[in-house]
């Protein structure tokens, strides 16, 4: 399933399929979710980042609470496995602190 989603993140040929997908795992709120999109981003073209980032923007962005929420996420995540999941964590990170 992780594999699907994976490709569904990168689908080059859709932009629709990137942002839907990427809504949809960062509105479950959970680090697992999140995970997901920042393995994408790191790996994500010029455009297809941008419709990642538009992605969580549109979720994770339209309230103080959301910022809060996404912080805290991404703090567990700075300590992840994956370096370009860390590193990703901590770009969402910086203008947040």
């Amino acid at each position: 399933m992780a594999e699907v989603l994976h490709r569904l993140l990168l689908d080059g040929r859709d932009t629709f399929v990137i942002q839907e997908t990427a809504e949809a795992l960062l509105g479950r709120w959970d680090v697992l979710g999140l995970r997901m999109v920042l393995a994408a981003l790191a790996s994500a073209d010029d455009d297809t980042g941008d419709h990642l980032d538009a992605a969580n923007l549109n979720v994770c962005g339209q309230s103080e609470k959301a910022g809060e929420r996404l912080a805290a996420l991404c703090s567990v995540l700075t300590s992840d496995a994956d370096t370009a999941v860390r590193e990703e964590a901590r770009r969402i990170l910086e203008p947040l602190s």
